[in-house]
């Protein structure tokens, strides 16, 4: 105790500033914390996945710009992209979980309960090009939804969870190898402070993934999204999901797995002739999309959202109020 005292005499120490008393918290608009969020996000689940998991997953941050969204967001924002080889959560041909996709739903899991009420969680599908267009389809949609019951039942309430099959229709890499065919079985988490960026960065896939191709397999790839023109993200249901039939994809057919209740669709981007959107396989009344504006929107994590990968954009059910 001598010695550290002694070591201290002749050193200086500043006093920390005291708040006054008529100091008061200031809450910021989510507009100019997004992108801290967004870092202790990535911060948050590299610490998580590095301590807990064997298998570490890879990490991409993509950016939603300002341009492509509701008018009232008024900033970019980002979408961390996590994707783990399908190998970890699935058998050849199965949708039931691993035992060790366990850990990594924990993870996870633990990751969103410290997001804010308004942050998504997309969670895709994806599956290589063996089997037809209509059983890779279904598959991923299952093996999503796999993953969306299991962070569901870790009751995940914090976020909104939604989870989204594309089949075969977006590879990392061409599907000429047995490597590359288990890169392209995956399933991908997509974390953004709003659905919406979360969904319009996922309806640009087509530009993304095609332009980034090899010449030889460029046509291949914008032919495997012509197949695939539209998916829907299905919502969570808080305490469960209520399992649906996925009806297998049709050349230029929508497709809209659970049932689509509101009167009318609102496009986000710029209008687009209408379209009508039938649920599928019950009755087929038809939706139609009514051409507008640029319009404020927002996603409530009730309601489906229509992914359109032909014209880059996202359908959503409610005008914001």
């Amino acid at each position: 105790m001598e010695a550290l005292a002694a070591s201290l005499i002749g050193m200086t120490f500043l006093a920390l500033p005291v708040a006054p008393a008529n100091a008061r918290d200031i809450i910021l608009p989510w507009q100019d914390t997004v992108q801290l969020e967004h870092q202790d996000r990535t911060a948050r689940l590299k610490r998580l996945a590095d301590k807990s998991l064997r298998a570490s997953p890879r990490f991409y941050e993509e950016r939603v710009p300002q341009s492509e969204l509701p008018s009232s967001f008024r900033t970019d924002i980002p979408v961390l992209r996590v994707v783990f080889p399908q190998r970890v959560f699935f058998d050849t041909d199965q949708s039931d979980l691993r035992p060790e996709a366990e850990a990594v739903i924990d993870v996870v899991a633990e990751a969103l309960r410290r997001e804010a009420s308004d942050t998504a969680v997309f969670i895709a599908g994806h599956t290589d090009d063996r089997g037809d267009d209509a059983y890779n389809f279904a598959l991923s949609v299952r093996r999503a939804e796999s993953v969306a019951r299991a962070l569901d039942r870790r009751g995940v309430r914090q976020a909104s969870i939604w989870r989204v099959g594309f089949g075969e229709a977006i590879p990392l890499v061409p599907n000429s190898t047995d490597d590359a065919m288990a890169r392209n079985r995956r399933v991908e988490f997509l974390f953004g402070r709003k659905a919406e960026a979360v969904g319009v960065w996922l309806s640009k896939q087509e530009a993304i993934v095609c332009a980034s191709a090899l010449a030889e397999q460029r046509e291949a790839c914008l032919k495997a999204f012509a197949r695939l023109p539209r998916v829907e993200a299905a919502p969570v249901v808080t305490g469960s999901i209520s399992r649906t039939l996925v009806q297998p994809p049709q050349s230029g057919a929508a497709l809209a797995v659970p049932t689509i209740e509101s009167p009318r669709l609102v496009v986000v981007g710029p209008p687009v002739p209408p379209v009508s959107v039938g649920p599928e396989p019950l009755a087929r009344t038809a939706v139609v999309v009514v051409p507008q504006e640029r319009t404020v929107v927002t996603i409530a994590k009730d309601e489906p959202v229509i992914i359109d990968l032909r014209e880059r954009r996202i359908l959503v059910e409610r005008l914001e109020r």
